[in-house]
């Protein structure tokens, strides 16, 4: 199969697509991908809060690939070496508003929690948001959870819009789950 990189350049410049990556996502690689997003966010003109947030709403969408992705690859060369797969997105669709769009495989025997987590806190107001952020701190970690559930909670008091989401059936085991966060300039 041949791709025309040219086209797919160009189609994702059309979308308003500032940033994006698909594949293996390590700890190590969020550093330096991190900073090419804040340069890039400079670069836009971004306002300092808006471009904090669409920082840390992708630093959470991508903790949440590297713990939570049923996608993994590994490699026995070194201890820490769980690489896990997603994509990540970033753009604008207009003059007001950045997206972060993010995806990853997911077991189907986790939507059902993942979806009642996440409509818990969609249409929470931010005051209520942040009382649920401070009870969570305090609340040990849910089980099978590599956090205290912080991070949808973060993503929710930072977006200007309640949380996109959607799950994708891929077959008996595996679906996709995509979310996308939007944030005001």
């Amino acid at each position: 199969m041949q791709i025309n990189l040219y086209d797919f350049y160009e189609d994702l410049k059309t979308k308003n697509m500032l940033f994006c990556y698909s594949g293996p996502i390590a700890q190590t690689s969020i550093e330096g991908v991190s900073q090419t997003l804040r340069r890039n966010l400079e670069y836009e003109d971004a306002g300092n809060s808006a471009a904090q947030a669409v920082f840390s709403i992708f630093i959470e969408q991508v903790q949440n690939i590297l713990n939570y992705s049923a996608e993994k690859l590994d490699d026995d060369r070194e201890s820490d070496s769980e690489l896990r797969v997603g994509i990540v997105a970033i753009g604008h669709e207009d003059d007001h508003n950045y997206f972060i769009y993010c995806g990853n495989r997911v077991y189907n025997r986790d939507i059902d929690p993942l979806r009642d987590r996440i409509e818990s806190i969609r249409h929470l107001n931010k005051d209520q948001l942040k009382v649920l952020y401070k009870e969570r701190r305090r609340m040990d970690p849910e089980p099978g959870s590599k956090g205290a559930g912080l991070g949808l909670i973060e993503i929710a008091r930072k977006a200007g819009k309640p949380l996109e989401y959607s799950f994708t059936n891929i077959d008996d085991e595996f679906s996709f789950f995509s979310t996308k966060v939007v944030v005001g300039r």
